[in-house]
């Protein structure tokens, strides 16, 4: 997997990926902020498919969350599996949102994605994301994170490092993030940027998207290794509903084009529940 995906898996905006981690960013159908009140369970579910073109053929999965709620800690775990034409992936994943103090907040997580042969995930991957309040700006806060994957080539993988902001202001929530990829087996450096925002109300309905692009540079550790350079767009969109006081369902649509590669787009549907 290059950087590129991987950065797209870490923020969390290409639905139609399953992540054995949320660390990078907050639920698109449950914003969690750090706030007081009685533990609950939230659980989610959801299918995607999606089709690329010149040859890369059907993506589809599953993908299973569950997190308990509480003051301090929210710790969660996530469960999931990807097929493409090539074979198919499990993953599964473990991390915690942190209440560190009214104003600053964190998430943590690791996930695992054994290698059967078929890699569609990194086989290690380690998240952390910091989000911190700005002073005497209401609603405003900064994010940082940091993102490690690893394969079972130790020579393969890379770091992620994230910077941005979140806007809380009025029913809507804004968010923009650049990202620092760097490359363990070439040491060669790439980025991309992230920008959207939703609108809504907590228990009611959230509507919104996401917009991005960034570049790809990354050595394929074959039997004649090769450096790769791409560049790649990508735009996301969802809705979400409460059917009852607490759960719904959200429609996500998104579009990733690599370009001279391959256009790909794809759906996903999810289940949501509190309990």
């Amino acid at each position: 997997m290059h950087a590129f995906i991987a950065l797209l898996a870490v923020a969390g905006i290409v639905g139609s990926v399953p992540t054995a981690l949320g660390a990078q960013t907050r639920d698109s159908t449950r914003v969690v902020v750090p706030q007081q009140e009685p533990a609950h369970w939230h659980l989610q579910v959801s299918s995607f498919y999606s089709k690329a073109d010149k040859g890369f053929g059907v993506w589809q999965g599953q993908d299973a969350r569950l997190l308990y709620s509480s003051a301090k800690l929210s710790p969660f775990v996530n469960v999931g599996t990807q097929s493409r034409p090539n074979g198919r992936q499990q993953l599964i994943g473990v991390g915690s949102y942190i209440n560190i103090a009214p104003w600053m907040y964190a998430i943590v997580g690791v996930g695992h994605a054994p290698d059967n042969g078929v890699v569609h995930f990194p086989k290690y991957r380690s998240d952390a994301s910091l989000f911190i309040a700005v002073p005497k700006a209401k609603g405003l806060m900064v994010t940082t994170g940091i993102t490690d994957l690893r394969y079972t080539d130790k020579r393969a993988g890379g770091q992620i490092l994230s910077l941005g902001s979140m806007l809380y202001r009025g029913r809507g929530i804004y968010n923009a993030a650049v990202f620092f990829n760097e490359d363990r087996a070439s040491g060669a450096r790439s980025h991309a940027w992230q920008a959207g925002g939703q609108w809504g109300t907590q228990g009611k309905y959230w509507i919104g998207g996401s917009v991005g692009a960034g570049n790809e540079a990354y050595r394929l550790l074959a039997a004649t290794p090769f450096d790769a350079r791409f560049r790649s767009n990508f735009a996301t969109a969802f809705a979400s509903k409460w059917i009852t006081k607490s759960s719904g369902l959200s429609l996500r649509l998104d579009f990733e084009q690599k370009l001279d590669i391959f256009n790909r787009q794809a759906v996903g549907l999810m289940y949501f529940v509190d309990f």
